[in-house]
């Protein structure tokens, strides 16, 4: 068990992360809504950067057929699933810093992919980006803890 201080401040960052995957859930369903055909626009700022009708319409939003949309939200779900039993056990709290490594790097890819592919951004999926962004640094100590304890690759010699 940690200690009283120790503990105290991982509930801040648990609560951190909550929120900001919450905000990520948030921004997620819209686009589900849209993809499924519930609502007919997603609405953007102004000016040309922002194509979120455009991209989530787009095949590459549908992986097997599967609006992306639904596939982010089971997958924020799991991460908060994870993040609201990590207090309480180690095990999912190792699980949980993967699934950070994970929905980080999902993140920045699908905002690389869209600035590449589409030379637009979904300006909801740039929302989702920056609450999962938040999301990762509030578990920069759980991402940390379960780092020290993978084995040493060896590279560096003594």
């Amino acid at each position: 068990m940690r200690a009283g201080g120790e503990a105290a401040r991982y509930c801040g960052d648990q609560a951190m992360m909550a929120v900001a995957c919450a905000g990520a859930l948030a921004t997620l369903v819209p686009v589900a809504l849209h993809q499924l055909g519930a609502l007919s626009h997603l609405p953007d700022p102004p000016g040309r950067r922002f194509d979120s009708d455009g991209i989530t319409e787009s095949k590459m939003a549908h992986p097997l057929g599967i609006p992306d949309g639904l596939l982010g939200m089971a997958s924020y779900s799991a991460t908060l699933a994870l993040i609201a039993i990590s207090g309480r056990c180690s095990g999912a709290r190792r699980l949980l810093a993967v699934k950070l490594v994970a929905d980080g790097g999902a993140a920045a890819f699908n905002m690389l992919r869209q600035g590449m592919h589409f030379r637009r951004l979904c300006s909801w999926c740039t929302g989702t980006a920056l609450a999962t962004a938040a999301m990762v640094f509030a578990g920069r100590t759980v991402i940390g803890e379960t780092a020290s304890l993978l084995p040493a690759c060896g590279c560096v010699q003594d």
